[in-house]
């Protein structure tokens, strides 16, 4: 009698052991099995209709849908592309899902190393994407306008900056016209162009950062 309930103790022991190991290794993909491998991503543009492609060419599709992505360790982008108007880039950023440190404090190594390598530890963030494509001809004319008024501002920057401190004159009224600052706002656009010339003593730079204010990247 006293042998078999040894046995049997020794039986039950094994099993509570093989069931902890069965667990532990179940445990060890929990990101996997929790958030998987894949996720849905987003993609909406206005106009819609634009073709959303992934870098290294592969196309997903047009706008709007919704997408089950595989995570990827390696850096991402997609780009908008609608005939008519200037394409956009966005990248496909990722962050370390919260699963990720479950796996190290419950499967530990080498639970947080296999979600590691299949990349279940990343979720995209943000997992929607939208844009507002410019029509071409628009895009055009805003390229050309910065350059128009970085060239003037440049070539005239001895000028303008004399006629700042006068807040008149034909420079500073050709000026305001090129970056369509109305009349009224003519005392706030003058200070906040001299605080511009302010810091940048440099001519160029000077001639960027008003046009990065007053127009745009």
């Amino acid at each position: 009698m006293a042998n078999l309930r040894l046995r049997s103790y020794r039986v039950f022991n094994i099993l509570i052991v093989l069931a902890c190991i069965g667990f532990f290794f179940f445990m060890q993909g929990c990101a996997s099995i929790v958030k998987g491998r894949n996720q849905e991503v987003t993609f909406k543009s206005e106009p819609e209709g634009a073709t959303v492609n992934l870098s290294g060419g592969r196309t997903l599709g047009k706008t709007p849908m919704t997408l089950l992505m595989e995570k990827k360790n390696s850096e991402q982008s997609v780009t908008f592309e609608k005939e008519g108007y200037k394409s956009q880039t966005l990248p496909l950023t990722t962050t370390m899902s919260g699963w990720f440190w479950g796996n190290i404090v419950i499967g530990g190594v080498i639970g947080s190393t296999t979600d590691g390598i299949t990349g279940a530890h990343n979720e995209y963030s943000p997992s929607q994407y939208f844009v507002t494509l410019a029509p071409l001809a628009e895009a055009k004319a805003r390229d050309q306008q910065r350059s128009d008024t970085k060239t003037f501002i440049v070539s005239s920057y001895k000028n303008i900056f004399e006629e700042l401190n006068t807040q008149s004159g034909q420079y500073l009224s050709s000026l305001m016209t090129m970056l369509k600052i109305a009349p009224e706002k003519k005392t706030e656009f003058v200070k906040d162009v001299k605080t511009l010339a302010d810091k940048y003593k440099d001519i160029p730079e000077f001639a960027d950062q008003v046009v990065k204010k007053y127009i745009g990247q």
